[in-house]
């Protein structure tokens, strides 16, 4: 058996990158914009709205800052009740992750989405017993991917009971905001060209490799974490 300081570790986007969440989000972000009275974005600044803290995003769309609370909230509440269950997982998800964990893999989600929202997601459409940790955001999504990224390399040191190495770690994601907060550890990152990024946003962000599918997940992440 390897000791527990060579266990590798991936670290997992959640939303485009595990799930297609994009219906729930729009739709709530949707709800938001009627609720606050400003005018609704087009489609693609909708969906630049899944994967960044939600508050930095509403000013970013046209929302006035003294707004932006009363949006937010508007936003939470339908998600919540509403939109965090109009997901699904992307076809091959669940086979990469199966072939990792038997691999040896520790697998961890380190996602903005609030903690309140992912854990029970992850549970409804059946991922949680193929991960061994979940890491989100509070529910005011104050923190960024490099901080909750940082939480969830302490989850993955108590869980094995030794420090993670950065060498033999990678993260998964489908934004900038994935590659840049594991760069702030010396992780690289794949890209999930399957996901919510804008066209060229995943390299001019330094992603170490652009996957082209779920298929490409389990042997992309053993070449980078073996």
């Amino acid at each position: 058996m390897p000791s527990p300081a060579a266990r590798p570790l991936a670290l997992l986007d959640l939303d485009g990158t595990l799930m297609n969440s994009a219906p729930g989000v729009v739709h709530s972000v949707r709800v938001a914009y009627e609720h606050v009275g400003v005018p609704v974005p087009d489609e693609a600044a909708m969906l630049s709205f899944i994967g960044p803290p939600i508050g930095h995003s509403f000013p970013a769309h046209g929302v006035p800052a003294a707004l932006v609370p009363a949006a937010v909230a508007a936003y939470q509440e339908h998600f919540g009740r509403v939109g965090v269950w109009d997901t699904t997982v992307f076809d091959g998800i669940p086979a990469a992750l199966t072939a990792l964990r038997e691999a040896g893999v520790l697998l961890v989600v380190a996602t903005a989405k609030p903690i309140a929202f992912a854990e029970p997601i992850c549970a409804e459409v059946g991922l949680t017993p193929l991960l061994d940790a979940i890491v989100g955001a509070p529910l005011d999504e104050s923190e960024s991917k490099g901080q909750i990224i940082a939480r969830a390399l302490v989850v993955a040191r108590e869980l094995t009971g030794a420090p993670v190495d950065p060498a033999r770690a990678v993260m998964l994601g489908d934004r900038e905001h994935d590659v840049h907060g594991a760069a702030e550890h010396g992780i690289a990152c794949l890209g999930a060209s399957w996901g919510y990024g804008a066209p060229g946003e995943l390299v001019a962000a330094g992603v170490a490799q652009v996957l082209g599918g779920t298929d490409e997940v389990a042997p992309a992440v053993l070449a980078r974490v073996a």
